[in-house]
C-alpha cells in the first residue's frame, strides 16, 4: 500500500527549536494519554525530560545517513547533555517528565534516558571520540546500578510491563555496542519471566496478546498497557530472538503487534488511530478507543517494523502504511503533529517534544536516504506563526516564543513560555495578588481567537504570517 508520508524535514526542523546551545531537548512536556503536564502539577518546568532521550538515536541515524557538520554538532551536544545528567544517586536528572522536576526517581525515564544514548552510540558511535564513548557507555552501567533500586534490577512482582521491558531493552543494547556478552543469560531470565508474568492471549482475539500494566491485576481486573507503550516489549523481545534464536520470542513480539494492529480504530476523518486501552476482568472485556494520542504512535510503529524486518507481515505492513497516514493528515506546516483528539484542552494541542522524539525514532529509520538538502533545508529558519486549536484550547508558537491559551471569554488557560528556558509561567487577571508573568516569558502580539456557535475567529489584529490549524471545529478566519 502506498501511503501519504509525514514531512520528516520540517518535523526534524521543529524538534531541533526546541534543543539548547547546551544540548538540552527543552519542551511542554504534555502527557497526552493521561492528560497532564506539569502545570497541573503546580510545577513550571519546561526544560529537558530524559523521556525525550531517544531523539538521539534518531537524529544520530539521520546524521550517519547524511554528514552533516552542524548537525554532528548538534547531536553530540545532545549526547553529552544526556551522559552527564546524572544525579548523585546516579539516575538521571530531568525524569518527571509530565509531573517536571516534581520527580527524581524512576525506572522507564532512565531507561529512556539510556536507550537513547546507545542507540545514538550504535548509529553513530563512529563520529564520537573514543574517550567520549568510553564515557557513554560508563554513565548507562552506572545508571543500570542505580535503578536496582527497582526489583534489584531484575523484573519485579509489583513492576509495570512496559518499564521492566525497557530496562531489558536498555541490557541488550549494551551488550550489542560493547560486545560484552556476560550479560545475556539474565536477560534471557528476564525475558522469560516478563512473558510469563505480563502477556495476556486472546485480546483483542486468539492471534494477538495485550500486556497488564501490573500483572498483579489478573486476578480481579485492570488495565493492559495503552497501545503507545508496546515498542518497548516488542523491541526487546525482536531483539532476543535475534540474540537467542528462540523463535518464541518472535512469535511473542508478533502476537503483541497484532494486539495493537487489530485493537485499532477509525476516527472522524477517517485516519487509523491507536487504542487507548483493554480494561480486563474476570467474565468482562472492555475498550476504550479515546481520548488518545497521535504524536507518540512511534516506538510501536519501529517495533512493528523490526518484526516486518525479520517476518514480512502483510496486515502488520498496511497497518504501518495507514499509521504513516495518519500522521501525514494530522502534521501542521510547522511540523509536529497533534498531541491527541478529544481531550479538547491543551493535552490535544500542545506538542510534547518528548513524544515527537518516539516520532523520530520511528519516521527517521522509516528511509533509506533523508536526502542530499535534508540538512540544508533543517537548518533553514522558519519564519511563520503556527498554531493549532480546538474550541477549548489554542496552542500558539513563533520563534522561541510559544504559548497555550483559552479562546477569548474563556480563563483557564494563559500559559507562556520560550523554547529556551527550562521554566515557564501563568499569566493572572490584573485584580489578582499574584506576580506579574515574567517579562521574559511575554508573547509579542500573541493570537486571540473568539469561540461562537459556528466556529474559531481570530480578533487579535497582528500581521503576522500564520498557519492555523484545528481539531474538532472550523476556523472561520478574521472577525
Amino acid at each position: 500500500m502506498t501511503s501519504p508520508r509525514p514531512d520528516l524535514v520540517s518535523l526534524t526542523r521543529w524538534f531541533l527549536s526546541w534543543v539548547t546551545e547546551e544540548g538540552a531537548i527543552n519542551g511542554f512536556h504534555n502527557h497526552s494519554v493521561w492528560g497532564t503536564n506539569p502545570a497541573t502539577f503546580l510545577d513550571w518546568t519546561s526544560g529537558h525530560a530524559a523521556f525525550s532521550a531517544p531523539a538521539t538515536g534518531a537524529i544520530a541515524q539521520l546524521v550517519a545517513a547524511r554528514p552533516d557538520p552542524r548537525a554532528i554538532a548538534m547531536w553530540r551536544r545532545m549526547m553529552y547533555f544526556q551522559s552527564h545528567a546524572l544525579q548523585d544517586d546516579d539516575q538521571y536528572r530531568h525524569v518527571g517528565f509530565q509531573v517536571g522536576e516534581s520527580a527524581t526517581t524512576g525506572l522507564i525515564h532512565n531507561a529512556t534516558g539510556s536507550i537513547g544514548l546507545l542507540l545514538g552510540l550504535k548509529h553513530a558511535g563512529h563520529l564520537l571520540d573514543e574517550p567520549e564513548v568510553d564515557h557513554v557507555v560508563s554513565v548507562v552501567r552506572r545508571n543500570l546500578v542505580a535503578l536496582q533500586a527497582f526489583g534489584g534490577g531484575r523484573p519485579a512482582e509489583d513492576g509495570t510491563c512496559n518499564q521492566e521491558y525497557a530496562r531489558v531493552w536498555v541490557k541488550m543494547l549494551l551488550a550489542d555496542v560493547t560486545g560484552d556478552g556476560s550479560g545475556l543469560p539474565e536477560i534471557r531470565e528476564d525475558l522469560d519471566v516478563l512473558i510469563e508474568r505480563h502477556h495476556q492471549p486472546g485480546v483483542p482475539d486468539e492471534g494477538s496478546s495485550g500486556t497488564w500494566r501490573q500483572a498483579g491485576d489478573r486476578a480481579e481486573g485492570g488495565h493492559l498497557e495503552p497501545a503507545e507503550y508496546y515498542g518497548l516489549m516488542i523491541v526487546p523481545l525482536v531483539l532476543g530472538y535475534e540474540r537467542f534464536g528462540d523463535p518464541r520470542y518472535l512469535d511473542e513480539a508478533l502476537r503483541l503487534c497484532r494486539h495493537v494492529a487489530r485493537s485499532a480504530w477509525t476516527d472522524a476523518e477517517g485516519r487509523t488511530r491507536f487504542h487507548r486501552y483493554w480494561y480486563v476482568a474476570p467474565g468482562r472485556t472492555l475498550k476504550a478507543d479515546t481520548p488518545m494520542l497521535i504524536a507518540g504512535m512511534g516506538l510501536s510503529l519501529y517495533g512493528m517494523r523490526e518484526v516486518c524486518r525479520i517476518a514480512p507481515d502483510a496486515e502488520l505492513e498496511d497497518f504501518v502504511a495507514r499509521c504513516r497516514d495518519t500522521y501525514a493528515h494530522y502534521q501542521v506546516p510547522a511540523g509536529y503533529f497533534a498531541s491527541a483528539t478529544h481531550w479538547g484542552n491543551e493535552a490535544d494541542v500542545a506538542p510534547s517534544t518528548a513524544w515527537h522524539a518516539h516520532d523520530l525514532v520511528f519516521l527517521a529509520d522509516d528511509v533509506a536516504d533523508p536526502g542530499e538538502d535534508f540538512w540544508t533545508t533543517v537548518f533553514e529558519s522558519d519564519e511563520r506563526q503556527s498554531v493549532l486549536m480546538t474550541d477549548r484550547a489554542v496552542w500558539a508558537e513563533h520563534g522561541v516564543h510559544w504559548c497555550i491559551r483559552s479562546p477569548m471569554t474563556a480563563g483557564d488557560l494563559d500559559i507562556y513560555g520560550r523554547k529556551d528556558r527550562a521554566v515557564f509561567g501563568r499569566a493572572f487577571f490584573a485584580w489578582t495578588d499574584k506576580e506579574p508573568l515574567a517579562e521574559d516569558l511575554h508573547y509579542p502580539d500573541a493570537p486571540l481567537f473568539l469561540a461562537t456557535n459556528d466556529g474559531m475567529y481570530r480578533v487579535d489584529r497582528s500581521q503576522r504570517p500564520t498557519d492555523v490549524s484545528v481539531l474538532g471545529t472550523t476556523y472561520r478566519g478574521r472577525l
